[in-house]
């Protein structure tokens, strides 16, 4: 089971979506991560895959940064051995 969601710098939990589907979970998530009216906010984008981290996406960071994982999720599935 796969869990898509927001979570702010306060624990706080926004727009949870919980799926079986790997290519609706993706999608989902990928719809997160693109969203640019979250830039510069204290948002982490998360996936977990059966109540484990499995991928997440920081708002608050340069794009440059680790954690900053837009136009990188095709090749995170690929490691991840979704697709």
């Amino acid at each position: 089971m796969f869990t898509i969601f927001l979570r702010d710098n306060k624990q706080r939990i926004y727009r949870k979506l919980t799926t079986s589907d790997k290519i609706r979970a993706m999608h989902e998530f990928d719809t997160l991560v693109y969203r640019k009216d979250l830039d510069g906010h204290k948002i982490i984008a998360i996936m977990q895959y059966r109540n484990s981290l499995t991928i997440f996406h920081r708002f608050d960071v340069s794009t440059d940064h680790e954690n900053h994982i837009r136009g990188k999720t095709k090749e995170i599935y690929k490691a991840l051995a979704l697709i």
